[in-house]
């Protein structure tokens, strides 16, 4: 299935993730760890899933998907 519409990128608004990264400074949420913390993992799919919701970006559902399984 074709799409006319092109491909929107999923939401990553600079004071967003200038907060993410501060969140993964303070927990220690560094190099591996990153796809092992099941916190972080659930964090980041909320976030994901409410952009999915503002945006209906199918892109942001399959995001929070990959997120959610981390740790898992």
């Amino acid at each position: 299935m074709s799409s006319d519409k092109p491909s929107k990128p999923l939401a990553n608004p600079k004071p967003v993730r200038g907060f993410s990264d501060k969140l993964d400074n303070a927990m220690g949420w560094n190099d591996g760890y990153k796809n092992e913390s099941k916190v972080r993992g659930f964090i980041h799919g909320v976030w994901h899933t409410g952009a999915g919701v503002v945006t209906l970006n199918p892109k942001e559902f399959s995001r929070a998907g990959d997120q959610f399984k981390r740790g898992w």
